[in-house]
């Protein structure tokens, strides 16, 4: 059985965040792509400022697993995911619920990333 293209795309991002992969982002997102980490905040528009904020995101030690199962409905995909930043020096973890909606060639058009400070926790 072949796996669907969609959730291939959500375990490279996975794997890419974990491996801090900034070529592997850069081909997952296409060029005119938005990122919204957390909703509410200003989104992050185009892939240059989107591979910069992962940069930065790197340079925190970030860390991330599937935390569940994807869910695909349409051009959408969305899934739980478990973030570490900055672990073994006082570490953040963050459960998020992250929304990819894809493009017709299963490249991420936009992500949405669903969490608040209640997601947050320290061990």
């Amino acid at each position: 059985m072949t796996k669907n293209p969609k959730i291939a795309v959500v375990e490279q991002y996975i794997k890419a965040l974990s491996n801090h992969d900034t070529v592997a982002i850069d081909t997952l997102f296409t060029d005119n792509a938005t990122v919204e980490d957390p909703v509410g905040s200003e989104p992050i528009s185009g892939k240059a400022a989107i591979l910069r904020y992962f940069e930065v995101a790197f340079s925190s030690g970030v860390s991330a697993r599937l935390d569940g199962a994807v869910r695909l409905a349409g051009a959408h995909g969305l899934f739980p995911v478990v973030i570490e930043l900055n672990p073994g020096n006082g570490e953040v973890r963050i459960e998020i619920i992250i929304q990819f909606t894809f493009d017709s060639h299963n490249k991420i058009m936009a992500m949405k990333a669903f969490w608040s400070e209640a997601n947050m926790t320290t061990p």
